[in-house]
């Protein structure tokens, strides 16, 4: 595989801004390669990458399992049938870039050039055993490694979708996995920070802000060329239009047929979450802490 010719696509983004649905939209594409549930749980074995042929064999079961059915691509809340859990599902694959040496935990200028090259070799396997001619990613620990995947893949192209602050600090409180996960730019759980008597609403407002930030940082050492911005509020307003002009910024064809499978997903815009139901001291204590990048960006 030449991911020189064909070079891969970063999805980057902060969490929770909208990045689980595009990738898994863009891995519809038959031509699309992608790290699996499988190749997690064994990031050294890249043939198990083979299982990612059964999902473009059985399209209806597919986006049954990938998306509940519906518009949801965060399917890990609630309790899931064996067959569903085994049934091969893009994921982020922090396993592999960890099996590459590229820890979760620091920014990417620690992190060798040797690397960068094992990750290199894990893309070629993961498409070669996997099969797709264009590989996909998203991982949002990658909002600080941007350096780190333009030196192994030197012609990569980057996605970078932006949402309004406020609605992602909700969706971010209310995500099982929030609690007991480490915050990188802090170095603690959130309940750690709520331990400790801080308010729990000013770390979810500043997670968005410091991943922004890391965001504009990495992308500002690029190539214009090599990144495409967008924002979660055009995704969800003109989700096939987006997704199709993402894909062609990746290299995709327009084929008919995955064109027919995201004209069936729904595309929700949640954004008014954080304005139904927020009690005002608390959409203060957001606006706050966001106030400078929401301005920057268009929100304020």
């Amino acid at each position: 595989m030449n991911t020189d010719r064909h070079p891969p696509t970063f999805l980057i983004g902060a969490a929770r801004s909208g990045t689980s649905l595009l990738y898994k939209g863009l891995c519809l594409h038959p031509d699309a390669a992608y790290f699996n549930n499988y190749v997690r749980r064994l990031p050294r074995h890249p043939a198990v990458s083979v299982t990612n042929h059964i999902a473009r064999m059985t399209p209806e079961h597919r986006r049954r399992v990938w998306f509940s059915g519906g518009s949801n691509a965060y399917v890990y809340s609630g309790a899931r049938k064996l067959r569903d859990r085994l049934y091969p599902m893009p994921v982020e694959g922090e396993p592999v870039y960890a099996a590459c040496g590229i820890p979760d935990t620091v920014s990417s200028d620690t992190v060798s050039m040797n690397a960068a090259r094992e990750l290199r070799r894990a893309v070629f396997a993961t498409m070669r055993w996997g099969g797709g001619t264009h590989f996909i990613n998203k991982r949002i620990a990658n909002v600080r490694r941007i350096p780190l995947l333009a030196a192994a893949f030197p012609n990569a192209r980057f996605v970078d979708i932006t949402r309004d602050g406020r609605a992602v600090a909700v969706s971010l409180s209310r995500v099982d996995w929030w609690e007991s996960s480490v915050v990188w730019w802090y170095g603690g759980t959130p309940k750690a920070w709520r331990d400790d008597g801080r308010d729990p609403w000013e770390l979810c407002a500043r997670n968005w802000v410091e991943e922004v930030r890391a965001i504009d940082s990495g992308i500002g050492e690029l190539n214009p060329k090599q990144v495409l911005r967008l924002t979660y509020e055009e995704f969800t307003a003109e989700p096939v239009r987006t997704i199709q002009r993402v894909a062609e910024f990746a290299g995709l064809d327009n084929d008919p047929a995955w064109r027919r499978d995201i004209e069936r997903i729904e595309f929700r815009n949640r954004n008014d979450s954080w304005k139904k139901g927020l009690p005002p001291e608390v959409v203060t204590t957001i606006e706050e802490v966001q106030a400078g990048e929401l301005s920057k960006r268009g929100y304020a």
